[in-house]
């Protein structure tokens, strides 16, 4: 089971982060529901040393309305 560090992004800026399992590999270009955020995959990448993938998601611009006060 794949573990990821995920950043949700709107535009250049990090609005939130956290940690996701999944039971199977996310590819870039994947539709992806966070709680109640989506957006697309846009990378994936290993951690130097770590178990956990770098998952990046581009929020839909509809989505960051609530993600300021969630860091």
């Amino acid at each position: 089971m794949p573990g990821y560090r995920y950043e949700l992004r709107l535009g250049d800026e990090v609005n939130a982060t956290g940690h996701l399992s999944r039971e199977e590999a996310l590819e870039v270009g994947e539709r992806l529901t966070i709680g109640t955020h989506s957006g697309i995959v846009r990378s994936v990448e290993p951690l130097l040393h770590e178990r956990e993938l770098r998952l990046v998601v581009q929020l839909r611009r509809g989505d960051a309305g609530t993600l300021g006060r969630e860091r």
